[in-house]
């Protein structure tokens, strides 16, 4: 007997979707998945449907006084680490949890990077603890990778605890993997102390190991810190160098005054300094002393062979506070000499263009090393010789100034909420620097990644992405998001909407909830059909010009949506005498899940030819992407 139900059931749906085009209801605007865990945290009001902190929210924080000793014949970092951790969790905590980074270098601990043999060691020797001026029981502590555990702790909510640490390790000589020797004279040193975990309210413990891909996740404090090293060495960090005349020959601070004031471009240190020797007072060790408020981290570069331009720009046109900016490096590494001036045009974009915010950072340095990685006022950078690469990865770690560091977002569970921000600089900043560079972005890794097994949605957590995908699921494709983002609302709307979000989130941890719901209450716009296509699901770009129709003067092109990503469509049309036109529809175009878009274009002169997409657009199949008149 032949079934009629498939076709009833087919009639009753078209029959649906008629009455629901009739009433103009979108059909695809479902709400986007929410977690458990997020859920739990809106029911405790720490945080909330519109995007902002609730009226319960916390966080916790750790406040550092740091004493090290840095010996570079040897290698040996020895240091001494006091916390004061506030507990302003509602819970009751019993185990305290550290991340214990130099560890990533330890003999038997996990890793997802190739280390040779020889950087391979100890990791990190955990000397004594102290809490609360009472030492700690050696034996029960527990080490497991780059996750330190100190059960048998009572720390009641609203509570502080006191930590002491000493410790020491051998920092890596080779396997630059954002920190370690660059030449036999020049270090950059990061995560070089025992730091407490994030507990937070979405998550507790943050106990996901270090293993060298994934990025990190802290907390905010103080960091006052004393870095012992050789006479002739010079150090420069995150925060403000409280001591410069126990350290520096006076002609040095001079030059460094003349920085903080101007818009020229100062030689700090030049080659004929390094040669003199004419540069730090010439004790056997010097002691510089760093302090640095309300940051995620510390991380210092030290050398006695690099040279050091600044300059200053202006951040707040109402304070008038100026950002210094160095450039400190090799000196036979010519590229970085533009470095400075890059490094002072994205601040001052960040400052005035867009997220338009005043820097929040007293200077910015960017420091000649062997990789391309952000710190709180630092940035360790590789001495790039295509400027092209030069100026996007310049712009694209100063920009992490904002995300993750001025907001704190996790970057080792959701590395898009920074490095899609970054990676969105890299091409809207770029030709605003340096028009003279052309710019040719190479979107090509999402097209060729798109689809295979191991695409995945842009919000699964980092750590569990892997293969030829994971560049473009973290960096590319949540940069490209907010381009279309911003092509949508509007410039104006979007950098109200990202505004109000920074400042909704400035100093704590939002989640990519708090992301989304916080850019629609800004810009009053439902967007909740944009986040689950392209956050939440495993889609693929595709569009095409599937017809074109003349009749008398009027022109009607069909697109085709043959993929299931949502893209914007921009149309350049050619004409017969030559001039081009360009269309453009924006991404909510396919919000009603539609297939085709058809455009109606009145025109005056033929029609040769019709190119879809444009330098930022994605699309897997660009062969049915150009239409030619017979």
């Amino acid at each position: 007997m032949y079934n009629l139900l498939p076709l009833l059931q087919k009639k009753i749906q078209l029959s649906l979707f008629v009455i629901l085009g009739l009433l103009n209801i979108n059909l695809y605007a479902q709400d986007i998945p929410v977690l458990r865990n997020v859920t739990k945290a809106n029911k405790n009001n720490t945080r909330n449907a519109i995007g902002t902190p609730g009226k319960k929210y916390w966080q916790n924080r750790g406040d550092y006084t740091i004493s090290v000793d840095f010996n570079p014949s040897t290698l040996k970092v020895q240091g001494k680490a006091a916390i004061i951790y506030t507990n302003n969790s509602p819970d009751t905590l019993k185990t305290l949890v550290f991340k214990l980074f130099p560890n990533f270098y330890k003999n038997n601990s996990m890793r997802n990077m190739i280390i040779a043999p020889k950087d391979l060691g100890t990791g990190i020797n955990i000397n004594t603890i102290t809490l609360d001026g009472t030492l700690y029981n050696e034996s029960k502590k527990k080490i497991r990778g780059t996750t330190m555990y100190l059960p048998s702790v009572t720390i009641l909510p609203g509570k502080k605890i006191n930590i002491e640490i000493e410790y020491d390790y051998t920092l890596n000589k080779g396997s630059f993997v954002r920190t370690g020797q660059i030449d036999p004279d020049s270090f950059f040193i990061a995560y070089f102390f025992p730091r407490v975990a994030v507990y937070d309210d979405v998550d507790g413990w943050d106990e996901y190991p270090y293993l060298g891909k994934e990025e990190f996740y802290n907390d905010y404090g103080n960091f006052n810190v004393s870095i012992t090293v050789p006479g002739n060495f010079q150090v420069w960090g995150t925060g403000d160098l409280k001591n410069p005349d126990a350290v520096y020959n006076p002609h040095i601070i001079e030059r460094i005054a003349m920085a903080e004031k101007g818009d020229k471009i100062v030689n700090i240190i030049t080659p004929l300094d390094i040669k003199n020797q004419d540069i730090t007072i010439k004790n056997k060790t010097n002691t510089w002393k760093f302090e640095a408020l309300n940051v995620t981290d510390f991380a210092f570069g030290l050398s006695n062979n690099y040279v050091w331009q600044s300059k200053s720009v202006e951040v707040d046109s109402n304070t008038k506070r100026r950002t210094r900016i160095d450039a400190v490096f090799n000196p036979e590494h010519t590229s970085y000499n533009k470095v400075a001036d890059y490094t002072a045009k994205t601040v001052e974009l960040i400052s005035n263009h867009f997220p338009k915010i005043p820097f929040p950072y007293s200077h910015q340095t960017v420091f000649d090393g062997l990789d391309a990685m952000e710190y709180p006022m630092m940035v360790n950078m590789l001495p790039f010789d295509n400027h092209n690469e030069l100026l996007e990865l310049t712009t694209h770690e100063v920009f992490h100034s904002i995300f993750p560091f001025y907001v704190g977002t996790n970057e080792t569970k959701y590395s898009f909420m920074d490095e899609g921000w970054a990676t969105f600089t890299e091409f809207y900043f770029s030709p605003m620097i340096d028009s003279s560079e052309p710019l040719n972005y190479d979107i090509s890794s999402v097209n060729n990644s798109a689809g295979i097994a191991e695409d995945m949605p842009i919000i699964t957590p980092t750590p569990q992405l892997y293969g030829k995908a994971r560049f473009s699921n973290k960096d590319l494709k949540p940069a490209l998001a907010n381009f279309y983002l911003m092509e949508l609302l509007g410039n104006q709307l979007f950098l109200k909407s990202v505004q109000g979000y920074i400042k909704n989130w400035a100093g704590k941890h939002p989640t990519p909830y708090d992301f989304f719901n916080s850019i629609e209450s800004e810009s009053k716009t439902d967007l909740k059909w944009f986040w689950k296509n392209w956050y939440f699901e495993k889609n693929v770009p595709d569009l095409a010009i599937s017809k074109v129709e003349k009749a008398k003067k009027n022109y009607t092109i069909t697109i085709s949506s043959p993929g299931t990503l949502m893209m914007p469509i921009h149309l350049i049309i050619t004409y017969s005498d030559g001039s081009k036109e360009t269309i453009s529809k924006k991404i909510d175009s396919w919000k009603n899940g539609n297939k085709d878009v058809i455009i109606s274009l009145p025109a005056q002169k033929t029609i040769t030819q019709i190119n879809l997409g444009d330098s930022y657009d994605v699309d897997i199949n660009p062969a049915d992407n150009v239409w030619k008149a017979k």
